[in-house]
This record gives C-alpha cells, structure tokens and sequence, in this order.
C-alpha cells in the first residue's frame, strides 16, 4: 500500500443501487417510484429528490402491500408471440412471481480473482452446505455455469433466512462490504452476457452507448486489460461509456473508477447522435466493438422490479421501439468494418427486439451480418430469435401498418413484412428466458459489418450558430464547371481555413500521431476538477461541454516526478499521456494517465465535440511539504491509491519493504519512526535494520510500502 490516506469508500446505500442492471426501463435497483416507461420518458432530466407520494404506504399493521403478479394482457400477449415453448409457459410464468436471485460476479482475472473466489467458495460457501432453517434445507450459492473459472456466484435467501442464520447474514455482509471494496461487481447474470461477445482485445475502441450505471462498462474494461496477460503492460485501447443523463454520468464514473483504467472515458451524449471524431488531418476513430444496451420496457427484470406487473401495457414496448431503432442504427454508422455490434434489452418484446434487429438488416443495406453465436458460451441456456410476431396496441392486433383500422403510434418497421422477416435468419439471436437458469429475462443479437452503411441512415445534422454557404468549383476532363453549395457554420469554416493557411495552403494528411498541446475547453467549460471524477457535481450543465482538458505544460513536474520515483518514460510515456483540469497546467493539483489511444482521440476533437464528464486514471497529486529542515527539494507529487495499481510495475524507486511485524505497525499507528524522539516516546520504531536503511536513504515525500515476504 502507499504511504498515503486510504482511497475513501462509496456509501453503502450507493454501492447497493451500482450492482444491478442499470435505470433505464426496469434496469434500475430502485424501481419503485420511476414510472419511465416511454420514449419521451429519457428526454427530460429528473429531480435527485425523494418523492414520499410516489412510495408504497404501509397498512395500519406496518405491512406492506405486496403487488399483484398477475396481468391478463401480459399473459395473452406473450402467448400470441409464441417466444416461449408452450410446455414451458406454466413453468415461466411461476419463475416470474419468484424474486430475483442475489448474484455477483469476482472482479479481474489471474491469481488474485481465483484467490477470492477460492477464499469465499471453501470458506464462506461450504458453511451452508448442511444448514437447515426449521424444516426447510438450505441450497448453498451455486456458481454460474456458463461464466469462466467459476468467478461468478448466485443465491437467494430470505430477509428471515438471513435473520436466524448467522453464516448466511455473514454471506450477505461479504457481498455488500466486496462490492464496496471494488472485490466484486454485484450485477445479474444475464447482463453478464453481451460483454463476452464483444471480443476485445488490448488495441481495440470501444463503446458502450447506454452505459450506465457502469456494471457492463467494468466489464469491457476488465477485458481490455485482462486479455493482455501482463500487469506491466497498458493497453493502447481505450473505452467510451456514453449516457444521456448527467446524474447517471456521475453514478457511471463512481461505478468504473474502481477499475482505475488510463483507458476510460466517460461522456454525456445522446446515444443516436454520438458524435464522429475527426482529426484536424482527417484522421477517424471508428469503433471495434459497440454495445447497445438500449433503453426498453424492462418486463424481463419483473422478478427483481414488480412493480412492473400492474403498469405493463402492450404500448410500453411499442413507444420506444423508434428510439432504439435510432440508436442502433447511429452504433451500426460508428462501427469499424469488421467490427462487432452486441444489441441487447431486458425485454421480452419481439417489437423491442427482433422487429429492431430485421429493420436495421433491412436499412443497412447488407452492411450489417448478423452472426451465429451459439458456439460461444456453450453452456449457455438459450432460445433462439422468431420470425414472425404480433403487432399490438390499445386497439387489439394488426396484421399490417397501412391497414385503414384506427391505431395508436404505430410505425412500419415494427411489422415483420417490412423487411421480410421470414427470410431473415432471426434464429441466430438469443433470448434468455428465466426459468430455464433461474435468471431475469435478456435478448441478445451480435452483428458484424461487413462494408460501409448507406449514407441514408445517418442522423440529420442541425446547424448552430452563424451559417454561411460555402461554394466549391470543380472543373471536369472535358471544361465542364460544376457548382455546389453547402450550408456550414461560420467557425467551423473558419477554422478549417486557418488550418488549411498554417499547412502553407497545402492539403491536410492524416497525423501519424496525435499529441495533445493546446487546452481542450479553453477553461471555460466550469471549475470542476473531474478528470479522473464525478465531473460538475449536482449535474449542472455547461454549455458546449464541461471541464477543460490540459496537457501538462512544465516539462519540470514531470521531469521531477520521473526523477523521483525512477520511472522510464520509454515504459510509461509521462510527457505525452499526462493530464490535468487544474487551470494552472504548470503547476496542476492532481494528473491523469491516459492510454496512448485514448490521447490521440481527445487530441484529434480539435471542434470539442464530446463532452467530457472523467477521462483516465489519477495517479499524482500535489502535497504540500511542512518542516523540511534538511535542506532536500522533495517531488511535489504524490503517488495516489486511486492509480498505485497501474503505477506500481513502473515505479523502482522510493520502495520501502518492510517485514509484516512493521507493515502491521505502520496499518495500526500510521506512522513508525526511525529513532526514539523523546517528545513521543509512544510512537513505534522501525525493527528491521535492512528496513531502516532503507528508509534513511529515501527522499523526503511519497513512499510506497511492499511487504517482504521471507
């Protein structure tokens, strides 16, 4: 551990609502009271306020009124989709009137995550095994079949379970304090799926476009680190987790900050109008792999949210079939050919799934293949896409869109015939269903482009601010003059212009690389110091983005951090990588270690398109020192919790190993001193003679220390 305060832990009651599947349509841990079912639901900020008239009242006996799990629409609709084998729908329905099952899944991979897992499988697990409550027996946790290495655990017991049996509440005090601690992800199992087929690799780009709360974004981190096999090296990838919501941005950044990745970037946009990143040269950052987890009705979480029963209606499902047709087809646009698309919702809905997988086949124009996956995740319990389904709304069913029968917000691309459904091979995505693995309920469809997307499906782009028309003269082979007009923004041009002045008027070629040497943001994107944060705090918006970005600008910090701590820069590129958001970039208060690749993506956003709400890992921040009598010039930088894991491998300097009687010492008092001072003969002194040398021969500032293992 550092030789520095301990990184503080988020509230329990925060870290509870961060385990489970987001908070868009059912995803949310706290369902009751969010009634945000449609599609002009998720274009409105809500108030981060409690709303006593929208929560349950107890009876005049203190007891809650449990809701009906019955609903004869929901019951009529899905059999007349026949998503369900019919010998099963006795069987899936009892499974939905069952609560959700606690399940979470251990962070990491290597030595340390099969240390955790075989720490609490024969230690905290085999306690159960033989445990009888009453007359009932106790089914110990069972692991997730399909996950790999047995690193993912489910259980469920009750409140009075957990009550009257000591080793099951000492389960449940694991799960949450682990969960705090970043040990594990408390997450669902089915929203543990869509991330395995993605395929990353440590070089990739990567997007997830709904992404909080942040559990599947922890994932595709863990990946593109853990895929490299060798903590001393950093992936040059980076990943974007996107969400339109600025207060689910914070809970998003509070949720993956436990990865502490140099290859995080957190931005607040909407999802069908991500923006496309262009370097000054013309340099583009197509995506490898994108994961829509879209917002949707969320009836496949009625076992853990049931409140849904009473308010689910056929239209849910049929008001935001539009928007997550947009988003698809805006990840299917920013995707790299060759890359992966994984859409997934947590509905059963054909018109949320399967109508939105044939209508982006049919607009993309055979840029998109749709790819067999069952090979992958064998052990995976699955039903296979339809491919044909009904159309419903408030008026009954319709067989067609044109039909002259009255209907109620109804669009073409929710009906099978518009593209030719039954041709289509809908068999090769998947549908989850909860009683098949005592799951919720997931769809998952896996895409790979093939060419370049027709220009038909891109968003439209509305002009801003001052705009002028630019006239471009082309003159062919045979003296024919052509003449075209384009509607542009004044500064846009403009910038173009001096760009193209400063080349010597010579065409721009793409970079062959990207360094950040001006301030993205010119500071006047607030005074928030969020890089490696939960941004402006309250979810204020600014606009044109948020807070600035900075390169550091002294060439002495980091020539003094290198200095101290013995860093290579060939290893670890300081000088390029290093970011800060204090306003004196010579003198910052905290920097930033970004990825080489995400670097050169915030440096090609010369317009500052994105908004930028945390971007990398903090690993220095600046100390003040008191009382230094020795005349030593001690680094003004400390080296942090938050980015001690990254930093360690390349740190050979200032290291400290002391034998495990010190490091004990030094947990319990916080301090050990080298001699005996007389005005504090109860401080503790350091035992080992190798340790005091050590100690004697270091600089004045940040240590690092490294229990000796003999």
């Amino acid at each position: 551990k550092a030789h520095t305060p301990p990184r503080r832990c988020l509230p329990t009651n925060l870290a509870r609502t961060m385990g489970g599947r987001g908070g868009r349509g059912g995803r949310g841990n706290k369902r009751k009271g969010d009634d945000r079912l449609l599609k002009r639901d998720f274009k409105k900020s809500r108030d981060n306020v409690w709303d006593e008239k929208k929560s349950p009242k107890p009876d005049a006996d203190g007891a809650y009124t449990p809701y009906d799990k019955n609903n004869k629409t929901f019951e009529k609709y899905y059999k007349a989709q026949q998503i369900v084998p019919p010998e099963e729908w006795d069987q899936f329905m009892e499974c939905l009137r069952t609560p959700l099952p606690t399940s979470f899944r251990i962070n990491g991979s290597g030595k340390f995550a099969e240390d955790v897992r075989d720490m609490v499988e024969n230690k905290l697990f085999s306690k159960v095994g033989e445990t009888v409550s009453g007359e009932e027996p106790i089914a110990p946790p069972k692991c997730v079949r399909w996950y790999p290495n047995r690193l993912a655990w489910q259980f469920n017991y009750s409140r009075q379970q957990l009550r009257r049996l000591p080793h099951l509440e000492q389960i449940h005090e694991f799960v949450k304090r682990a969960n705090e601690y970043g040990s594990i992800t408390r997450q669902e199992v089915v929203s543990m799926i869509p991330a395995f087929f993605l395929a990353i690799e440590p070089h990739h780009v990567c997007l997830d476009m709904c992404a909080a709360p942040g559990s599947k974004t922890f994932q595709l981190l863990e990946m593109l680190h853990g895929s490299l096999g060798d903590n001393t090296a950093i992936p040059t990838g980076f990943v974007i987790a996107n969400d339109v919501d600025m207060k689910r941005c914070n809970l998003l950044t509070h949720q993956t900050k436990r990865v502490n990745s140099p290859g995080l970037l957190v931005t607040n946009h909407e999802a069908q109008n991500f923006p496309v990143i262009q370097s000054p040269g013309g340099r583009t950052f197509p995506f490898d792999c994108i994961l829509t987890d879209v917002p949707c009705s969320g009836d496949g979480t009625m076992r853990k949210a049931p409140d849904i029963w009473p308010r689910w209606t056929v239209g849910n499902g049929n008001g935001l079939h539009p928007l997550q047709l947009k988003i698809a087809l805006r990840a299917a646009q920013l995707l790299k050919v060759g890359g992966r698309l994984v859409y997934s919702t947590c509905t059963f809905n054909p018109i949320e799934d399967e109508a939105v997988v044939a209508a982006m086949l049919k607009d993309c124009d055979g840029a998109l293949e749709l790819l067999d996956v069952s090979a992958e995740l064998p052990d995976l319990r699955r039903v296979p896409g339809v491919r044909t389904w009904e159309v419903w709304d408030k008026f009954g069913k319709h067989d067609t869109h044109d039909g002259p029968e009255e209907k109620n917000k109804l669009h073409a691309t929710m009906f099978p015939a518009y593209a030719d459904a039954a041709i289509l091979p809908l068999e090769r995505c998947m549908r989850i269903l909860p009683h098949q693995d005592d799951t919720g309920g997931f769809f998952v469809a896996v895409f790979q482009k093939v060419k370049e997307t027709p220009k038909t499906i891109e968003p439209v782009k509305k002009l801003k601010g001052p705009i002028v028309v630019q006239t471009a003269l082309g003159v062919a082979a045979d003296n024919t003059v052509t003449v075209n007009f384009t509607l542009r923004n004044a500064f846009d041009l403009r910038a173009e212009r001096e760009l193209l002045a400063a080349n010597g008027g010579k065409a721009l070629v793409p970079e062959k690389e990207l360094l950040l040497t001006s301030v993205r943001g010119q500071g006047r994107r607030g005074g928030a110091d969020a890089v490696g944060g939960g941004g402006n705090k309250g979810g204020v918006r600014f606009a044109g983005g948020l807070d600035a970005i900075m390169p550091v600008s002294d060439p002495k910090v980091i020539d003094t951090i290198t200095e101290t701590y013995g860093i290579d820069r060939e290893k670890l590129p300081l000088h390029k990588n290093a970011v800060t958001r204090t306003a004196d970039s010579s003198r910052p208060k905290r920097l930033y270690m970004l990825t080489d690749g995400l670097r050169e993506f915030l440096a090609a956003d010369h317009r500052e398109q994105l908004k930028v709400i945390c971007a990398g890992v903090k690993i220095f921040e600046r100390q003040e020192h008191k009382d230094i009598t020795d005349g030593s010039a001690p680094c003004d930088y400390r080296l942090t919790q938050d980015g001690l894991h990254m930093m360690l491998p390349f740190v050979t300097k200032q290291i400290v190993r002391p034998t495990l009687a010190e490091l004990k010492l030094i947990l319990e008092r916080r301090s050990l001193n080298l001699a005996d001072d007389p005005d504090r003969p109860d401080r503790a002194l350091f035992l080992d003679p190798h340790t005091i040398a050590e100690v004697a021969t270091m600089k004045n500032g940040s240590r690092v220390f490294l229990p000796r293992i003999e």
